[in-house]
This record gives structure tokens, C-alpha cells and sequence, in this order.
């Protein structure tokens, strides 16, 4: 057989054996391809990793790296295969990754580490891990496997978002309100620096505390405010917080929902309302008192008349209203001006705090006019002693500028329920007493009475009337002649007013000048008064009829005008009077209230060449001193002592005593309102001057006047 094959058992053999060498062979090509593949395979995954792959010997050569290594350094594989180190870093940093490398040698561990490396002049952040590999166990080699990742961005960002921290913080910590975050529980999580400077704990005290320890309210409520905060997102409240020295801070609080992590806080935004408080507490003490004598005002007066008087009908307490105004404050105030009337109305009220313990309220309404409140007041006994009170309190003088001023009060008085309901018919009715004390001479108390509601309405209808009467010239004068007792001639005439009312007909002074003057009406009036009995004396003069002395009273309200020597002056000039004809007449009391002002005002009249008159001499209390001071010309003695001089032998010693007075201050004295000769002889036998009352003559109007003198 073999030999018809032409083969030879050798050569089968050697064919055989030809094909299993193919067979490895082609094996062989096929385990180098995959091989190759897989290397291919495991350089493209190590390639697309985001990190530095390399390895290194025990010699600390780089024997591979992949793409990213390459890239990230700026090197070709030239350029780092075979490469140590010290090739590429500085000596510093070539030493510290050294020793990272003999400790991964020494100890076969895997070590990481984080730290910063220079490329390309440019400062990155890397984490690199260095381990040890043995990729053949037939060889037992080691290499040194290590890795390095760029976390430049994560470092940077943690960086910014750290330094955001810190920066917040400090605004936190510098902010003027305090922060509290806490947990369900109310537990203190986190505090800023205002919490603990405002509360007085330190962060530590405070990180060990709850919410409940601060705050006034209870546990319960605490716990109800968490639920609104999670129901609503946020509220706001005020509460009081307890200091660590037990005192009280008051706070506005706002309550608000926070993530923190995957938990969710409370976060309590805290304002120190302290200031605010005070600001508030100031502006509603503005409100409800003066600024000027600290003492409360009308509202305040009004809101407390409602808390007295707030019990059930037939339950309420009794309730005295004293209500009074100081006597011619409106003559201080222009005369010493108005800085000394404030200065005056403060110490008033100072006196008025001092020494009236008993009052409930002492207010100042405005102006002059004071108020007292006097709870548990039931009878009019004592109501009045309560109101006698004040009129006590004031007649120790007051001093302003180094004067000794004395003041007088007129007081009203109104009892609650019986005068009034509520503070505004309270008010009213202690202010019609008031001006009934007025009306009746002042320096005096009264209780309020229904039938003063008429007399008021009366006042003013009379008020509104006389502001009409002398719009429409509705005033007259009439003239009561003066009796020279040495030549028996009629020498002078006192100008007195009267209201020709087209309603009343004639009315005389006595029932309008009290209005006139507490309205200020006085002041036009009086000019007037002035500038009408000038002119008609001026004509009497023109007609042959004198010369005649005219006399004028001035009220206390012109005497404190401080351009009342100008008008004087200048009425002088429009209707050319001669000045010694004119003869300006003040009651004691006016000259007396202010001494030194009133001796400057009666010099700069005296110079205008006029003449001066102290009128109802002996009423008051004038000082001999400031008597030889003014510049004064006559006394008239009061009518009050002339009608009695039959009846009451001290009176005519009086009269005696003012007539020898005079004289020897070569002063002229003249008696009023004499009405019976026999008080004429007296006095001419004690060497009066001149007279004048009824007796020679009553007030005439201009005609009749003429045809007086006429026959005389």
C-alpha cells in the first residue's frame, strides 16, 4: 500500500507533524492577536480614564503612562519614559513624593494623599494613590502602580463655597439681630455672636440649651408655634426673652423653615426691640403729655376720666374735675414776655406735682389753664377744699428773673356724675365755674351749678355781640367832670365807656369790660378809647371849652403792650392833642404786678409829656419805695373808702393818710365817687385836691357835658 501511494511512512509522518507545527503556529498567531487586543483593548480603557496612570520600577523609572499622564504634563512618551522624579519636579516636591514612594515599597499598602503640583507654571490640585503590582509571578517583579487625579475644580469650588461660609458667618456674627437654628425640639443647633451678647451666655451655654429656657412662652405653646411654622412657612410674633441676668429683652421674632442636609430646621431671625419700645413709649408720652411742663394734656385727662368712670351705671366711683387758669397771665406774658411766661407755667406745674399728693391727675389743658382729677370727691365740702387747695398753693410768690411775681388762680369745679358723664361735659362745666369765679372777682372757687350753663351762654352771646359792637361803632364815651376843691372849677373829665346796644340800649362797663378783658377784646377797645376821648378833647379845646384835662384807664392787657407808648404817640399826632391834656390812669394792682417793667413802661409815657394817675390807690399793696420810683403825678383814692367815711371813722383816717401821703411826694390827689357833701367838706378840709363822683356830676355824653360846663 505504501508503495502505491508513493509515500513513505516517514514522510506521512513528517507531513503529520508539518500540520500540528501550522496548527501551533497559526494558534500562536491568533493568542498574540488577542494578546494585542486585549492590550489595545486595556491602553484605550487606561487612556480614557480621567486620571494619570503610570508605573515605575524599583529604580523609580517610569516604564508606562497613559495618554491622560502625558496630556495633564505637557510630555511625549520620549520625554517621561525612562524618566525619574527629579526630572519633573521641583526638589521639594520630588522629596515628598520620593518618600511616599520608598513608604509604598516598604510597606506594600496602598497611600493617598492630596497635594498641589506645578504644570506648565500653573498650580493644580491633585489626589494621587501609589500601590504595589506584580504583573508576573513567574518573575516575582514588582512595579510600583500609582494614579493621580486632577481635583483642582472640586478643591477650588470647596474653597469658595468654604471662604461663602466663613464670610456669611461673619455677616451672621456681625449682624445686629440674633440668630437661632434649631430642631423640632426647640434644641439650639447653631447661635450667632448677637444671640450670645444680647442674651449673655456664651455659644457653648447656648448650643446646650432649648428654646423654651429664653422664651416666655410655655411648652404647649412653643410646641403650637413649630406646627404654624411648618404649616405656614414662616411667622412672626414678639415675645420677651429672659437674659442670663434674669432681666427682660424684648424681640421681634421671625420663625422660618431651613434644609439642612436631608433634616429641616427652625430658623428664628431675633430683633432687639428694646429702642423701638423706648421710642414708642416716648412718642406715646408725647401724646398723652405737655412738652412744656411735662405734666399730662387733654388726652391724656380724657383717657383717664374714661378708666375712672368706666364701672357700671350706678357702680362708678364719685369724680371731682378742678379746673383753673392763673389770673392776667396774658399781662405777664406781655410784659415780661413769653419765655417768662413758660418759665412761670413750669413752675407752677413743679409746685403743682409737689404738693398736691392727693390729685389723681394733675394736668395742663394749654395755655394757663390747669386741671386736676380728684377721685372718691363725693360732697361739695369736699370738692371746694380740694380747689381751696390751689389757691393756697399759690399765693407764695415765684421768682423769675430775680422779681418776686405773685399769681392768683380762678378755679371751677365740676362733680362726677352729677355735673357731667364724660370728660368733655366735665371739662365744660368745671369751665363755666371757672369764669364764674371770674366774673366775681377772681382769685376765687366755685362749684359748678346748672343755672351757670345760662349765665355761660349768656357770656357768650354778650361776646359775640361786643366783638360786634365795636366793628359797627356801637361804643360811646361819656365824661364825668373833676372838681378842682381850690378854685371850684372843673379842670378835667374821666372818659368812660359805654355799649349803645341797638338790643339793650345803654349798657354800662360793668356788664362787658370782665368779657372785654379775658377775651382780649380789651386791647382794640381801649385803644379806641384813647383815640376817641383824645379827638373830642381836642375839639372842646378848639371850641373854647378848657383847657381840659381827659383821663383814660388803661387795662393791665394794654399796660403790658409792649408798643403802647408808640400808639400813644402816635395818637397824640393824628389828633393833635397837647400831651399834658391827657391823663393815662392804672390801678395799683396793674403797676404793682410786674415793678420794674411797670417803671420802665410809665418813664417812656412819662416822656411823651403825658400824665400818670394811679387809680383806686389803697386797694392794693404798694410799696412806698416803688411809689417814689414811678413817675407818677396823682393818686386817686378809692371810691371804697369815700363811701364810708360817715359811717366808719378809720376810712377817713385812710383817706387823711393818703392826701398827706401824696403831698409830701409832691403827687396831686383826687378822691372818686363822692356823692354826699359832707364827704366833700372832709375831704377839702384834709386838703384833697380835687373830686369827682356823682355828688358833682355823673358820667355826661359830649353835649350834655357842653352845656355843663356851660353853666357852671
Amino acid at each position: 500500500m505504501g508503495h502505491e501511494t508513493g509515500r513513505e511512512p516517514w514522510e506521512i509522518e513528517r507531513s503529520q507533524w508539518l500540520q500540528r507545527v501550522r496548527e501551533l503556529e497559526q494558534r500562536e498567531r491568533e493568542l498574540l492577536q488577542q494578546l494585542r487586543t486585549q492590550e489595545n483593548l486595556n491602553s484605550k480603557i487606561l487612556d480614557a480614564l480621567p486620571m494619570d496612570i503610570f508605573m515605575e520600577d524599583a529604580e523609580g523609572r517610569t516604564i508606562y503612562a497613559n495618554q491622560a499622564t502625558y496630556k495633564r504634563n505637557r510630555l511625549t512618551e520620549e520625554e517621561l519614559l525612562g524618566r525619574t522624579l527629579y526630572d519633573f519636579f521641583p526638589y521639594e516636591v520630588a522629596e515628598r513624593f520620593r518618600r511616599e514612594n520608598l513608604e509604598v515599597w516598604r510597606t506594600g499598602r496602598l497611600i493617598t494623599s492630596e497635594g498641589t503640583s506645578l504644570v506648565g507654571g500653573d498650580e493644580i490640585y491633585l489626589y494621587t494613590g501609589k500601590t504595589l503590582i506584580c504583573p508576573d509571578e513567574q518573575t516575582g517583579e514588582k512595579l510600583l502602580l500609582g494614579f493621580a487625579l486632577d481635583i483642582t475644580d472640586r478643591v477650588l469650588a470647596e474653597k469658595s463655597l468654604r471662604e461663602s461660609e466663613e464670610r456669611f458667618r461673619k455677616l451672621v456674627d456681625q449682624a445686629a439681630d440674633s440668630f437661632f437654628l434649631m430642631d423640632g425640639s426647640g434644641q439650639f443647633l447653631d447661635v450667632n455672636r448677637q444671640a450670645c451678647l444680647s442674651l449673655g451666655y456664651t455659644e457653648e451655654e447656648l448650643l446646650t440649651m432649648q428654646a423654651g429656657q429664653i422664651s416666655s412662652f410655655p411648652a404647649g405653646e412653643l410646641l403650637r408655634l413649630h406646627e404654624r411654622v411648618v404649616e405656614e412657612g414662616m411667622i412672626q410674633l414678639e415675645d420677651e426673652f429672659r437674659r442670663k441676668d434674669g432681666t427682660r429683652l424684648p424681640v421681634d421674632i421671625r420663625l422660618g423653615l431651613v434644609q439642612v442636609g436631608d433634616k429641616q430646621m427652625v430658623l428664628a431671625l431675633c430683633r432687639d426691640m428694646t429702642e423701638r419700645k423706648k421710642a414708642a413709649e416716648k412718642i406715646e408720652h408725647m401724646a398723652y403729655h405737655d412738652a412744656l411742663t411735662g405734666l399730662p394734656n387733654r388726652w391724656f385727662v380724657h383717657k383717664r376720666v374714661m378708666e375712672c368712670t368706666a364701672g357700671k351705671k350706678g357702680q362708678a366711683k364719685p369724680l371731682a374735675v378742678v379746673m383753673f387758669d392763673l389770673d392776667h397771665f396774658k399781662v405777664i406774658n406781655d410784659s415780661l414776655g413769653h419765655k417768662a411766661g413758660d418759665r412761670l407755667l413750669q413752675q407752677v406745674a413743679e409746685r403743682l406735682r409737689r404738693e398736691l399728693a392727693f390729685a389723681d391727675t394733675i394736668a395742663r389743658l394749654g395755655g394757663d389753664e390747669f386741671l386736676l382729677l380728684v377721685p372718691g370727691v363725693d360732697t361739695e365740702e369736699e370738692a371746694l377744699r380740694a380747689g381751696r387747695s390751689v389757691t393756697e398753693l399759690l399765693k407764695e410768690p415765684f421768682e423769675l428773673s430775680g422779681q418776686k411775681i405773685s399769681v392768683t388762680a380762678s378755679v371751677g369745679i365740676a362733680l362726677y356724675p352729677r355735673d357731667g358723664g364724660t370728660m368733655d361735659s366735665l371739662v365744660r362745666s368745671a369751665d363755666i365755674a371757672m369764669y364764674r369765679s371770674k366774673e366775681l372777682g377772681r382769685n376765687a372757687c366755685r362749684l359748678f351749678a346748672p343755672s351757670m350753663k345760662d349765665e355761660a351762654k349768656e357770656r357768650l352771646r354778650m361776646e359775640v355781640l361786643l366783638r360786634e359792637a365795636i366793628v359797627e361803632k356801637q361804643l360811646v364815651l361819656h365824661y364825668q367832670p373833676k372838681l378842682d376843691l381850690r378854685s371850684g372849677r372843673v379842670y378835667g373829665v374821666e372818659a368812660l365807656v359805654r355799649w349803645n346796644s341797638p338790643e339793650q340800649g345803654l349798657v354800662y362797663p360793668g356788664a362787658f369790660i370782665g368779657i372785654a378783658e379775658e377775651t382780649g377784646l380789651i386791647v382794640p377797645m381801649g385803644e379806641w378809647i384813647v383815640r376817641e376821648a383824645c379827638r373830642q378833647c381836642r375839639e372842646w379845646l378848639d371850641a373854647g371849652l378848657g383847657p381840659l384835662t381827659v383821663s383814660v384807664n388803661l387795662s393791665a392787657r394794654q399796660f403790658a403792650k409792649a408798643d403802647l407808648g408808640r400808639k400813644i404817640a402816635a395818637i397824640l399826632g393824628e389828633t393833635g392833642l397837647p400831651p399834658n391834656l391827657l391823663e393815662l390812669e392804672l390801678t395799683e394792682s396793674t403797676v404793682m404786678g410786674n415793678p420794674e417793667e411797670a417803671a420802665r413802661m410809665l418813664q417812656s409815657l412819662k416822656e411823651l409829656g403825658v400824665c400818670i394817675s394811679i387809680d383806686d390807690f389803697g386797694t392794693g399793696f404798694s410799696s412806698l419805695s416803688y411809689l417814689t420810683r414811678f413817675p407818677i403825678d396823682t393818686l386817686k383814692i378809692d371810691k371804697s373808702f369815700i363811701s364810708r367815711l360817715e359811717e366808719e371813722q378809720a376810712n377817713g383816717a385812710i383817706a387823711a393818710g393818703i392826701v398827706s401821703l401824696a403831698h409830701s411826694l409832691h403827687l396831686k390827689v383826687v378822691a372818686e365817687g363822692v356823692e354826699t357833701q359832707r364827704q366833700l367838706d372832709f375831704l377839702a378840709a384834709k386838703g384833697c385836691d380835687a373830686v369827682q363822683g356823682f355828688h358833682i356830676s355823673r358820667g355826661l355824653d359830649p353835649c350834655a357835658l357842653e352845656a355843663f360846663l356851660q353853666q357852671r
